[in-house]
């Protein structure tokens, strides 16, 4: 299904207004579907803007687990396939697949690892929608989805922005 809902993109050019900003925006979590850009690392945005933690860290145990069984799995079957008896030893021995298995684990784990980053990142882009060039060099930048019947009380929550853009994009929705 999708929905048509209102951006609103905010371009600071003072650190002060910009935090002002996203402490009043911290307010309305429930309305708001709320993007910070900026030049530099900001602790205050993730105090009340907290990430979820990565996906990325189950690609990497998939990965892990798929390789750990890969790299006993494939050696006992061909160790069974075409046995090579000597003194009577038995054939399947655990020890002397356990460098085999550990290699493919670390192998899988990182390419796993790689392709969650691609994936969760949703990379290669073709565009930056929400992106602006100034975020990269000096100012600060929220970019804010909701409803159109919330747009007056954002814009006066977005307060002092040297600049605000406002247009309509559509997004779709998970079910």
């Amino acid at each position: 299904m999708i929905k048509t809902v209102q951006r609103i993109k905010a371009v600071y050019e003072k650190y002060e207004d910009f935090v002002e900003a996203v402490k009043s925006l911290s307010k309305e979590k429930d309305l708001v579907d709320v993007e910070i850009f900026s030049p530099m690392p900001l602790h205050v945005a993730e105090e009340y803007f907290p990430q979820k933690p990565s996906k990325v860290r189950w690609f990497t145990f998939i990965g892990g687990i798929l390789g750990l069984a890969v790299g006993f799995g494939f050696p006992i079957y061909t160790v069974l396939r075409w046995p090579l008896i000597t003194g009577g030893k038995p054939v399947v021995t655990i020890q002397t697949f356990i460098i085999i298995a550990f290699e493919l684990l670390i192998l899988f784990g990182a390419i796993f690892t790689l392709l969650g980053l691609l994936f969760t990142a949703r990379l290669p882009r073709q565009a930056l929608r929400d992106y602006d060039e100034r975020f990269s060099d000096n100012h600060f930048g929220i970019v804010v989805k909701s409803e159109k019947k919330n747009n007056e009380k954002i814009v006066n929550l977005l307060g002092r922005a040297s600049d605000l853009i406002v247009d309509e994009v559509e997004i779709e929705l998970e079910n």
